[in-house]
C-alpha cells in the first residue's frame, strides 16, 4: 500500500487558526480536556515546525525561516 507522505495527519488541505488547528489534532489524536486547543497547537508547532505552513499568519508575521512557506 503506498502512503502519503504530503500530509500524514490527513487534515484537510486549508489554512487554520492555531485554535481551530489545536482542535483538529484534539479531535484525531486525542488529548487532554485541561490544555486548551490554542496551547495544543502551539506545542505541537513547536514540535513540528513542518505544519507552520497550515496555519494562518498575521499581516505583520515576521518569517522565522524554519519552514518553506514563509
Amino acid at each position: 500500500m503506498k502512503q502519503d507522505n504530503t500530509n500524514p495527519l490527513d487534515l484537510e488541505n486549508k489554512l487554520y487558526s492555531v485554535e481551530e488547528f489545536g482542535l483538529a489534532i484534539r479531535n484525531k489524536y486525542g488529548g487532554d480536556d485541561y490544555i486548551s486547543d490554542v496551547m495544543l497547537g502551539e506545542m505541537f508547532l513547536a514540535k513540528y515546525p513542518m505544519y507552520s505552513c497550515n496555519i494562518k499568519k498575521p499581516k505583520n508575521h515576521i518569517s522565522n525561516k524554519s519552514c518553506g512557506c514563509c
